[in-house]
């Protein structure tokens, strides 16, 4: 889109958070502020996710770029596929867009906003060919992923500030527990209203499971400072959940 107030970076989001004095040179001080400017860009091996070097890199991969010469060795089936690949353009692989900048983490208190879009059971997706595969226990695995976000990305935002935190389904374990969660645990942060407010209320309560893990959701006067969107519903959306937190003095 040719903007240029952007800086992507890539990095573990469970280890988003970098001590002042453990800083490395991958971040960087912008106008005495520490919003983590990206200045150590990797180059197109180093991006690589196996860290194999070009001579290491699996054929296919190179094959996606070269026309095969339909010599003895290579089978009519190889050059019907790698037409394929050429038709269908260059791969996120061979892409050669802006790359994103490597980096350590971001000292504590370093944005006015942050939004946490978690990883998610996507139960609200439409269709959701895998729903079957979930399980009661990996239902509530991915609340506890999600809450070692959530302690991340409350250090990074700073007093004043706004956390949003959002997912696309609709279990309550990946929601409302979460959002108990934070309201407990961090005393500094509150609901806050959200505008405009077009999905429903959250659940009120706790559920007892039968192995007698009792899960707490929220609390009565809470349910409408979230929005919660059901897919049965008459707004004819996906299933998902967001909560806005303000930051108060973290004394």
């Amino acid at each position: 889109m040719g903007l240029r107030c952007i800086t992507t970076c890539k990095l573990d989001a469970l280890k988003s958070v970098c001590l002042p004095n453990a800083l490395s040179d991958s971040t960087t001080l912008v106008n005495g502020e520490n919003i983590g400017s990206v200045t150590n860009h990797l180059s197109s091996n180093e991006e690589m996710a196996s860290g194999r070097s070009e001579a290491e890199k699996s054929p296919e991969v190179n094959a996606s770029t070269e026309q095969p010469s339909g010599g003895d060795d290579v089978s009519e089936a190889e050059i019907r596929k790698n037409k394929g690949r050429l038709k269908n353009g260059r791969g996120r692989t061979q892409s050669q867009g802006g790359r994103a900048g490597k980096s350590q983490g971001f000292p504590p208190n370093s944005f006015d906003r942050v939004l946490l879009d978690a990883p998610c059971s996507a139960l609200g997706l439409r269709p959701r060919l895998f729903a079957g595969l979930e399980s009661v226990i990996s239902l509530r695995n991915h609340g506890r992923y999600q809450r070692k976000m959530l302690d991340q990305a409350v250090q990074l935002v700073r007093i004043g500030g706004i956390l949003v935190y959002s997912t696309c389904t609709i279990n309550p374990s990946e929601n409302e527990a979460v959002v108990r969660y934070a309201l407990d645990k961090y005393k500094f942060l509150s609901l806050a209203p959200q505008h405009p407010r077009i999905g429903g209320p959250g659940l009120v309560g706790r559920c007892e499971f039968p192995d007698g893990y009792v899960e707490e959701w929220l609390k009565p006067g809470e349910e409408e400072m979230v929005q919660k969107f059901d897919p049965s519903s008459e707004l004819d959306t996906i299933g998902f959940f967001i909560a806005k937190f303000s930051v108060g003095p973290k004394d």
